[in-house]
């Protein structure tokens, strides 16, 4: 298999483990935190990632190729109409924009390591490594049969990267409503049906977050889940490691419900959603949120489920009437 999965190796070990295992009743947070994620492995099994599409590898291969020669013409064929290139600082590149002067993305496309491609359904491509001492998210999505490049995103390093033992930071105004993002996202309206399901799905994820239950969020979840942020690189295992420590140790209101959506987009592509957001708490939008859905369309993965969650901050707007830095 060409593609490797965005799964830690301790949850390598327990799906092996659980590879003979029959379907059992477990708690969602018992002491170990895992057991979410143990009974979400047991009863919806494991998706399979999927070698890379060649479509795609010889779209990439062509894209920089045109980055190398600065040639405009070819470069314009393989970037979707809706492409955004967002630097680490939150800086919004449009497609229009990359095409007036290719040399900043060629330069900054040098040099990836450690990269890491997950195919999803043959209809977009995630592309996860570092360069330039920053870590990148690219999609790349199958456009009426076509390959193109969709968004390239570029996130800071974390300072310091949270362990599986690190305990939850507690929740920030415990017991404060959430109405923006857990009920409504503002003016958003779905364009279709897909869409209108990954909204019900986000806001179940949303608050489960808010109200941790790790089984609810492991259930609306994709093995290959990936949170990555400035802060912290949350694998899918984790997070629900997280969520149900948080119970623990901090009761049912012991979540975040995170900033309020200021502007949402969703774009299909047959079986996978790209959702863009701008969320913050002040007059400005402070965050960039990219995210990523899934559905499989099988018997054991009948549902969406969320495979991306990436961010990285607006710097320019980030003053002492909006939120403050990580």
């Amino acid at each position: 298999m060409k593609s490797t999965c965005a799964v830690a190796p301790l949850a390598l070990l327990l799906i092996a483990a659980l590879s003979s295992i029959n379907t059992r009743s477990v708690s969602a947070a018992d002491d170990k935190g895992y057991a979410g994620f143990e009974k979400w492995v047991m009863e919806y099994g494991v998706s399979k990632s999927g070698a890379a599409d060649p479509g795609f590898l010889k779209a990439k291969h062509e894209f920089e190729d045109a980055l190398q020669k600065h040639d405009k013409t070819a470069a314009a064929t393989l970037l979707n109409d809706n492409f955004q290139w967002v630097t680490s600082d939150g800086e919004q590149h449009s497609k229009a924009l990359v095409l007036e002067d290719l040399e900043p993305l060629a330069k900054n496309n040098e040099g990836a390591l450690d990269v890491r491609t997950t195919d999803f359904t043959g209809d977009v491509e995630r592309l996860i490594g570092l360069h330039r001492n920053e870590r990148f998210v690219h999609l790349w999505a199958k456009n009426h049969g076509v390959w193109q490049a969709f968004v390239f995103l570029d996130i800071p390093l974390p300072k310091e990267r949270k362990l599986d033992v690190d305990p939850p930071n507690p929740p920030k105004d415990q017991g404060a409503p959430c109405i923006n993002p857990c009920q409504t996202v503002g003016e958003f309206k779905p364009a279709d049906a897909s869409q209108a399901e990954v909204l019900k799905t986000w806001l179940i994820l949303k608050n489960s977050e808010w109200h941790p239950n790790a089984e609810v969020w492991a259930s609306h979840s994709d093995v290959y889940h990936e949170t990555i942020t400035a802060g912290m690189d949350l694998p899918m295992l984790q997070h629900v490691a997280e969520l149900a420590q948080a119970r623990k140790i901090y009761g049912e209101d012991g979540g975040n419900s995170g900033e309020p959506v200021m502007q949402m987009k969703m774009f299909t592509f047959n079986n996978v959603v790209i959702q863009q957001n701008l969320q913050g708490r002040g007059t400005k939008p402070v965050t960039w949120v990219m995210r990523l859905f899934v559905n499989r369309g099988d018997e054991k993965h009948p549902e969406w489920k969320i495979a991306l969650s990436a961010q990285t901050r607006i710097r320019k707007n980030m003053d002492t009437k909006n939120v403050p830095d990580y």
